[in-house]
């Protein structure tokens, strides 16, 4: 397993025990959306030299996706909202920014968020290493 995917595992499962059923928790984005849930897109990588060491920014936009009456949408909204960013604290990443969406689903278009969740992995290689065997 890579760091990167350490680091989307250990967001999904502080993500997913913040929110109560019947929220959706995927660790990835679905085949099929079914309201209301929360995703995590492709991460975006970047690297950091501000501590002088080998560490890479890992940005996973975190999607809330909510359905009903345009009220239900945007109040559903902020409490999904207040529960990803806590949690994902609480995971040691550092919720950045969040900007309002909405997701064409084939039907009803849906409200959604996504929000910009920075996880920092120390590494100089995103892979595990390959044990090595001697011949003796």
């Amino acid at each position: 397993m890579s760091a990167i995917a350490d680091a989307r595992t250990t967001l999904h499962t502080a993500i997913a025990g913040a929110l109560p059923t019947p929220w959706r928790v995927h660790r990835v984005s679905p085949s099929q959306l079914i309201a209301p849930c929360v995703y995590l897109d492709a991460v975006e990588l970047a690297t950091d030299t501000s501590l002088g060491v080998g560490l890479v920014q890992c940005t996973f936009p975190v999607v809330c996706v909510h359905d009903g009456a345009v009220t239900a949408q945007v109040e559903g909204l902020d409490d999904m909202l207040a529960a990803v960013w806590t949690a994902a604290v609480e995971a040691g990443g550092d919720p950045q920014t969040s900007r309002p969406i909405a997701l064409d689903v084939g039907g009803p278009s849906l409200r959604a968020h996504a929000l910009r969740v920075e996880m920092f992995v120390q590494a100089l290689t995103m892979c595990a290493p390959t044990l090595v065997t001697v011949e003796v």
